[in-house]
């Protein structure tokens, strides 16, 4: 009888409104992954102006190695997969997401949560890119789609952060699994390609990196028990 007592006070639990979430929480994780940006600027501009503009001499010999042309067919894909992971195309598809997870599915919490992290996706990449003006690769013809500041990976930050979040929600809300096997080969490839395609250097795309999980692990806090009609403790 306590059991079926306890399930009925939390079926009749208030659900809170979509505007009520961690917004501080948001905030301090969204400071937080700046701050790593930071940082990791920091540290790679320590070794000297020269490497921070020509890249480290580890960062060269790799440019160097990745630079042997994969085969046509691969080599064509790897102008293809940045596109699944830049803010320009990914921003119409969440928007889309979006209101197909508030209207037609009822969950503005998810609805926000997916709107929140490519909305701080987006912020993150051009205000480190303003801070750290540094150019990019000049060893080799750079290919694809580039602009701007070399300095972070804005694709590496929007495919960790984006794409993980957005598998993680159809997840939850449909019960898929296969978002988790296309989504991360895809991030794992965007990702060897901003290298291979010469418009970065590896710490740009390591940077990105760990921008996008620290910011991916902050909105999964914020955001942990939203859309389970739970009020947070």
């Amino acid at each position: 009888m306590a059991a079926i007592a306890n399930e009925e006070i939390l079926s009749t639990e208030e659900i809170p409104p979509w505007w009520r979430q961690r917004w501080g929480v948001i905030l301090v994780g969204y400071a937080l992954s700046f701050g790593v940006g930071v940082l990791s600027a920091v540290v790679t501009r320590s070794s000297g102006d020269a490497s921070w503009s020509n890249g480290l001499p580890w960062e060269r010999d790799l440019l160097a190695r990745m630079h042997t042309p994969l085969p046509r067919a691969v080599d064509h894909l790897m102008l293809v997969f940045p596109w699944f992971g830049t803010n320009i195309s990914l921003i119409p598809g969440i928007a889309l997401i979006c209101w197909w997870l508030w209207a037609r599915r009822g969950q503005p919490h998810l609805a926000m949560r997916l709107g929140v992290v490519q909305l701080g996706s987006y912020l993150l990449n051009p205000s480190l890119k303003a801070m750290f003006d540094r150019p990019r690769p000049d060893l080799y013809e750079r290919r694809g789609w580039f602009g701007w500041s070399s300095y972070p990976s804005g694709h590496a930050i929007a495919s960790i952060s984006v794409l993980i979040t957005l598998a993680i929600i159809l997840h939850r809300e449909k019960g898929w699994t296969w978002p988790y096997y296309v989504f991360i080969p895809i991030m794992l490839a965007s990702l060897y390609s901003r290298v291979y395609l010469g418009v970065h250097w590896p710490t740009d795309v390591i940077a990105g990196i760990v921008v996008g999980v620290v910011w991916l692990s902050a909105t999964m806090y914020a955001f942990r028990d939203r859309g389970r009609g739970v009020l947070p403790r």
